[in-house]
């Protein structure tokens, strides 16, 4: 029978336990999509990373990123995940210290990854997309409904806005923690408006050095919460800048954002938001990592 190397690392954190879980497959590309399904099902992880050859030949490498009930288009902690693996095993010629610039292949286009191995740390830096955003506060009542809050609650002074996730303000973070959502609600109010996960954030946080807190679900993803949600990130970094709350110097800004507290898993990401002529033009996220089991899996027949 084969067998596939897999590992579960720890992503935005450098604490195992803590951070977003993911499950890798270093060497993916014998598998079939249905064999990838049935891994990431197994792994029961909120995404597992697929390590594959390019099929451009701008790319350096591909990933394919799968929940334990879908493939999705991008995976920002399961991306750290997988380049962190690459990393620590010397994988893509990274064998000694030093900076690393490479050319990611997905679904979502070819995106740039750097990667720094400094005295045994590596770090990952991930360029995402900027999302286009639409005004959605006539969803507001609806949210009363799905997060079970008061409309008191809500931030005003930032607004709801969506791309294929929706952005919710709240004022507290003690109501960040306590929501305590209907999640087959929640499933049935995303599907219905072609989104694919819904993040609530406030600009109060646990840490002195950061600018935003926030609890991420994707329910009709298969993911009722997830810990850490590097890809939103690209997302509240334009909501907070366009709404004021960002200092930009020279061009750029670089903060630090949390997440995975309210359920245990404390993860911080990296976010970088680069700007020109008042708009955004580039955003990069990334953090650390920790691999906390390895070990093969049988596949079925």
């Amino acid at each position: 029978m084969a067998r596939i190397r897999i590992k579960h690392v720890d992503a935005f954190t450098t604490t195992p336990h803590t951070g977003n879980p993911a499950g890798v497959v270093p060497d993916g590309g014998s598998l079939s999509e249905r064999e990838m399904q049935g891994i990431a099902r197994e792994m029961n992880l909120s995404e597992t990373a697929f390590i594959l050859p390019p099929t451009s030949p701008e790319a350096d490498l591909r990933i394919r990123w799968f929940t334990p009930t879908t493939e999705v288009p991008l995976c920002g902690h399961a991306t750290i995940a997988g380049f962190h693996s690459l990393a620590e095993e010397g994988g893509l010629n990274m064998t000694k210290g030093g900076r690393y610039q490479f050319r990611l292949e997905t679904a979502s286009g070819i995106l740039p990854v750097d990667v720094t191995k400094n005295n045994g740390l590596i770090s990952i830096m991930f360029g995402l997309n900027l999302p286009a955003f639409d005004r959605a506060i006539h969803y507001k009542i609806d949210l009363v409904r799905v997060l079970n809050l008061t409309l008191s609650e809500f931030e005003n002074h930032i607004p709801i806005l969506r791309s294929d996730y929706l952005f919710v303000p709240v004022k507290r973070l003690h109501t960040l923690f306590s929501i305590r959502p209907n999640f087959l609600t929640m499933a049935n109010f995303l599907d219905s408006r072609n989104l694919r996960g819904l993040c609530v954030f406030t600009t109060e946080t646990v840490d002195r050095d950061s600018i935003v807190h926030s609890r991420f679900f994707a329910p009709n993803q298969g993911i009722n919460e997830d810990p850490v949600t590097g890809s939103s990130h690209a997302g509240l970094a334009v909501q907070l800048f366009e709404s004021g709350f960002l200092d930009i110097k020279n061009g750029r800004c670089v903060f630090q954002a949390e997440q995975g507290d309210a359920i245990g898993r404390r993860g911080r990401i990296t976010v970088e938001l680069e700007v020109v002529d008042d708009k955004p033009v580039g955003v990069k996220i990334g953090g650390n990592a920790v691999t906390v089991l390895e070990g093969e899996m049988l596949l079925h027949d």
